[in-house]
């Protein structure tokens, strides 16, 4: 490997922590926010996310990333490893959950897992 390829490779792995630590606490405040509010704006519902991901390690590390993030959980991949189903909170955010959760796939891809 070149000193190239390994400052890209530290590179995408600090940015995905840091983007993933900071997700991470924006869900942990939303929903705590939610909870100590006098309405709850809980919606809860299945979805079925498409995966991008080829390698073994890539799709256990989304899905495992999804199960940290509070307000969704993964469920069930299916046995081509093509489609995830996710339990979601806020099923009125559905397109905004898909959009991040194709990013933290392309995040995922950087890493070349």
């Amino acid at each position: 490997m070149t000193i190239m390829k390994i400052l890209r490779k530290i590179y995408y792995a600090i940015s995905f922590v840091l983007f993933y630590l900071s997700k991470l606490v924006q869900a942990n405040l939303s929903i705590a926010w939610d909870i100590i509010t006098p309405v709850l704006k809980i919606q809860p519902a299945f979805i079925i996310i498409d995966i991008d991901l080829k390698s073994d390690k890539g799709i256990l590390l989304f899905s495992n990333l999804v199960s940290m993030t509070p307000g969704t959980l993964s469920a069930n991949i299916n046995t081509e490893k093509t489609k995830m189903d996710v339990h979601i909170l806020y099923a009125q955010q559905k397109d905004k959950i898909v959009e991040e959760l194709k990013y933290i796939q392309h995040k995922i891809k950087q890493l070349t897992l």
